[in-house]
């Protein structure tokens, strides 16, 4: 009879607790079956996979036994099968020789900080917590500490610590660094028991020195860049009207000019004693009066100086000196005119009062 070829390429992968063992065969439209036998260091054989089509065998649940070594057959179903084998073990107290694959665990996710200029701190879970439930009960308590090592790459220099579960879930650590140094990375692995638990990358952290504070060099660069654009801007402005030969009037002088009917207003205050200037030889008599004649000049006493008043009765014009005065003329003009018109008053008042 012929001889059924061997599976070929045989493989495992054994990673945190999972194992499943890989095949190919170089016949494959013989559509052949395969079985996988499990042998144990301390224990007895034991079929996991039985006429299987499949190419693959996952064997997860028949090694959670950590303190053991394990060996896999594989063979083709027919008759004078050739067989391939593999071994592995999680326990790293095996002898290399006996063993193809050596298993390990990942290492927890790393809380890394900076606690100074010179010293980081590291931080993770104990990782029996997140493994305990694949390992069998009565080899949990053996698994409870855990001795690990931190390597600075600063100046590649191993440090190590030990982590107890029965203490506390999360172990922690600090490690000198290199403060000149503007990234620090560290790399850590361990061992829980005998089981190998490894970071397959480092973990890494900017240099505390290297935060200052915040930078200012934006506001160094913006603040001439505004200022420059707004000097140009007002000498671009004062330009345009020198040559324009126009500058616009302050709202005030504005005000005043386009308003010239506010200033009897202001110039009016409520009636009080009156002084009707009289001609002739006759004193001054300070007598009440409700009316006053057009051409009378009215006072009224203050302290300090007399103000003047004037005729009240005009709307839509002002008088000034006998003149009609649009609102609209310049301030400087109506004062011009009332000083005027105060030196002629004056001049009559003096007439009047003069002997025949």
């Amino acid at each position: 009879t012929d001889t059924v070829p061997p599976p070929v390429n045989m493989s495992l992968i054994c990673h945190n607790f999972h194992n499943v063992i890989y095949w190919n065969y170089s016949e494959p439209s013989l559509q052949p079956q395969f079985n996988v036998e499990m042998t144990r260091k301390y224990s007895g054989a034991a079929l996991v996979c039985s006429n299987t089509s499949l190419y693959h065998c996952d064997v997860s649940s028949f090694t959670k036994v950590i303190e053991e070594g394990y060996r896999f057959i594989l063979t083709a179903v027919g008759q004078n099968t050739n067989y391939s084998e593999i071994s592995f073990t999680y326990d790293d107290t095996m002898y290399p020789d006996l063993v193809d694959v050596q298993c390990s665990l990942d290492f927890p996710p790393v809380n890394i900080s900076a606690v100074s200029d010179q010293m980081i701190k590291v931080q993770f879970i104990h990782p029996f917590h997140i493994y305990k439930y694949a390992i069998i009960k009565n080899e949990r308590p053996d698994h409870k500490e855990f001795d690990y090592m931190v390597v600075a790459e600063d100046h590649l220099k191993q440090h190590s610590f030990a982590c107890s579960y029965k203490q506390h879930h999360v172990c922690e650590a600090e490690i000198p660094v290199d403060e000149k140094m503007d990234r620090h990375c560290v790399k850590m692995k361990g061992k829980m028991n005998n089981v190998h638990v490894s970071a397959h990358q480092n973990i890494c952290i900017e240099g505390k020195h290297g935060d200052s504070g915040p930078s200012y060099t934006a506001l160094y660069i913006v603040i001439p860049i505004v200022a420059i654009v707004v000097i140009a801007f007002i000498v671009w402005l004062i330009y345009s009207k020198l040559t324009s030969g126009s500058f616009p009037q302050p709202k005030i002088l504005a005000s005043i000019l386009s308003h010239m009917g506010s200033v009897r207003s202001l110039m009016l205050p409520e009636r009080a004693i009156l002084s009707e200037v009289q001609t002739g030889g006759s004193p001054l008599l300070q007598t009440p009066t409700e009316s006053l004649p057009d051409e009378t000049l009215t006072v009224f006493s203050t302290p300090q100086e007399e103000v003047l008043r004037l005729p009240i009765g005009l709307k839509d014009q002002e008088w000034s000196g006998g003149e009609v005065m649009l609102p609209n003329e310049g301030v400087g003009l109506v004062i011009e005119r009332l000083l005027d018109r105060i030196s002629e008053l004056t001049r009559r008042k003096i007439c009047r009062s003069a002997p025949e």
